[in-house]
């Protein structure tokens, strides 16, 4: 049997284009198991925020054909597709980009400055770093985290 892993790796692969082509970007998946079910949760959004119940009704009315159609979830599951929310998951290079000047909680993989969190300002991104104004070391202090050691991570909106 496939890994978790790898199976929502090509959950990704086949729902992202299909999203993206009707003017949504995936934000995150998650899929497990919950008690005795699989559950799929997609997180969408738009380029200009702001995601509707329609929007997520769209989505998923596109998507749950395509998903039975490519056949990658073996049995049965729940697809829920909905916002990621105000305080919503950052993974990728550009969601860093767009988001510069926004507060965000870190949790690093090693290490930095002793420290496996931070919190503060997204500065803006270079090559493969984050440049973040760390609130949590004392003084303002920008500290540079390479993408790869960044286990998760959340704006801090409210």
């Amino acid at each position: 049997m496939e890994s978790i892993g790898s199976t929502s790796e090509r959950i990704g692969s086949i729902v992202e284009p299909a999203l993206e082509a009707e003017g949504y970007i995936l934000v995150d998946l998650e899929f497990r198991r919950e008690g005795r079910a699989w559950i799929l949760r997609l997180f969408i959004d738009k380029p200009e925020g702001g995601i509707t119940l329609e929007d997520c009704q769209k989505a998923s009315i596109l998507l749950s054909p395509l998903l039975d159609v490519e056949d990658v979830i073996e049995g049965r599951y729940y697809m829920e597709v909905s916002s990621p929310g105000i305080n919503r998951r950052i993974r990728k290079k550009a969601d860093f980009e767009r988001f510069a000047g926004t507060k965000v909680k870190i949790q690093l993989r090693s290490p930095i400055d002793g420290r496996k969190k931070i919190t503060g300002i997204i500065e803006g991104v270079e090559g493969d770093k984050v440049f973040i104004r760390n609130e949590n070391a004392g003084a303002s202090k920008l500290s540079r985290v390479p993408l790869a050691v960044i286990a998760r991570a959340n704006l801090q909106i409210m």
